[in-house]
């Protein structure tokens, strides 16, 4: 595990996938790396990420991404499996409007609804337009363009439950 090269994975898919947050400084990309759930290949590189962040009443499954050489060869359910493991808090809470994680999460117990709290819903939406924000200042404008014109397709997905319990 090398954290450098890590996070110049990181920032490569940050800027190549439209649907995922800005980039910020290798500093801070390091550390999401290091307390990230990652899947790896057998040379240690990154196969697929995905990061946890607290929101008031809830966990956020973020940044969710498998490599591009990677795609179709069921990581996403294996990255999803390892994330909900990773972790006791509940609600985790995902928003995504991709067919593969959907059901990824799906076969895990999550179920397509709105968040159990408002105010996580506020915490989550606060930070999207942060996040807006920051790539309009960043020049950015095509990525966040495709995130606001898609707004609507994005589904929540919640877990209220270990799975198994």
């Amino acid at each position: 595990m090398d954290p450098e090269r890590d996070a110049q994975w990181l920032v490569q898919r940050l800027r190549e996938e439209e649907d995922l947050r800005p980039a910020y400084r290798m500093k801070r990309e390091r550390r999401w790396a290091s307390e990230a759930t990652v899947l790896r290949d057998h040379e240690g590189g990154i196969t697929a990420y995905t990061e946890l962040r607290k929101h008031l009443f809830a966990v956020e499954l973020t940044t969710v991404v498998v490599d591009p050489a990677h795609r179709g060869k069921g990581l996403c359910h294996a990255l999803m499996e390892a994330a909900v493991q990773s972790t006791d808090a509940r609600p985790l809470i995902l928003f995504t409007r991709a067919p593969a994680l959907e059901t990824a999460v799906a076969r895990l117990g999550f179920e397509q609804r709105r968040p159990p709290n408002p105010l996580t819903l506020l915490s989550v939406g606060l930070r999207a337009l942060s996040r807006c924000f920051r790539m309009a200042m960043g020049g950015e404008v095509r990525k966040m363009w495709t995130q606001v014109v898609h707004v609507r397709a994005f589904r929540c997905w919640v877990l209220t439950e270990k799975p198994g319990s």
